[in-house]
């Protein structure tokens, strides 16, 4: 299918999800509230120190195992927050938007700029191989779906410094912060090997990195566009928002994960910052979307409506 034609049906699809009633409402989600956000990041930064502090004070291998996995899904929060960061959505500064962005972004390893420049066309080309850098994740159905999203941050880096649609520029941010991270986070996990305290090391980073790539990141991305896993790659409905997206309406997983499984909202108005995406439900949950309250609730459906021809 021609490029400019998907980008048509896609624009349409997100079209026929607005609410030109409420325009000005939507323009003040859309206001970023740089103080409001700093209080959020704040909070889970907090989180993720108290179960940090735990791993240090406790002697117990499971309260440490369990509390590394907790900071496993507070990576996941950061990389939520530094998107947001990206969407120029968290301050109405540039720089400050910049900035917080790669300091949540050390957190979760990845270049802020590897991020931001990709998931740029996963918005503008959702569903479309190959400009969309997350189709590749659902190209094989959903039986590979999962797996594929445990390699998310290496492929993501690896995209971001081979792909010809990156500018040039930004593959030199791409590896000065690729750079500082690994650095950075090496020296630190060494520097805590040396004194004795290779626990912290191994439980206070490590195994959150991996619980985040190989649990958290493929549950939350695996079902934000589930959908994808079960269409033939000539389904026009791969294009379409009502179709492609998946919304989880719980306010206790958006609570853990700076709501990112309001997806479909955030698709139709990506300028919304992540804490007013439950009020955009309230204005669109009247249209016609994929939306469910649990995270694994009749995902099998999905497989049957989508191959049927």
């Amino acid at each position: 299918m021609d490029i400019k034609h998907a980008i048509l049906i896609q624009q349409k699809s997100r079209q026929e999800l607005h609410v030109d009633e409420n325009k000005d409402l939507i323009m003040k989600f859309s206001t970023p509230n740089g103080i409001y956000f700093t209080i959020w990041c704040i909070f889970y930064l907090s989180i993720w120190l108290l179960a940090l502090y735990g791993i240090i004070v406790s002697e117990s291998l499971w309260v440490k195992l369990l509390l590394s996995l907790a900071m496993g899904s507070l990576l996941h929060t950061l990389t939520i927050l530094q998107h947001d960061c990206g969407h120029q959505s968290a301050y109405k500064s540039k720089i400050l938007n910049l900035w917080v962005g790669r300091f949540l972004a050390w957190f979760i390893y990845m270049p802020f700029t590897t991020f931001t420049e990709l998931h740029r066309w996963h918005h503008t080309c959702l569903g479309q191989s190959p400009k969309d850098p997350d189709a590749w994740f659902y190209a094989d159905g959903n039986r590979w779906l999962f797996l594929r999203e445990c390699l998310f941050m290496p492929r993501f880096i690896y995209l971001s410094l081979t792909r010809d649609d990156i500018k040039s520029e930004h593959k030199t941010s791409i590896k000065k912060e690729l750079c500082f991270n690994t650095i950075t986070l090496v020296v630190l996990c060494l520097v805590l090997i040396l004194i004795g305290r290779y626990d912290i090391a191994l439980f206070g980073f490590i195994l959150p990195m991996l619980s985040l790539g190989c649990i958290f990141n493929p549950i939350s991305r695996g079902i934000e566009h589930y959908p994808l896993s079960c269409m033939s790659v000539h389904d026009e409905r791969r294009l379409s928002l009502q179709h492609n997206t998946l919304s989880i309406h719980n306010r206790l997983l958006g609570l853990l994960w700076a709501n990112i499984n309001y997806h479909v909202e955030h698709h139709v108005y990506p300028r919304v910052a992540f804490y007013r995406l439950p009020a955009v439900t309230k204005l669109i949950q009247h249209k016609p979307y994929l939306k469910q309250k649990h995270l694994y609730q009749n995902l099998r459906k999905y497989k049957k409506i989508y191959t049927q021809n």
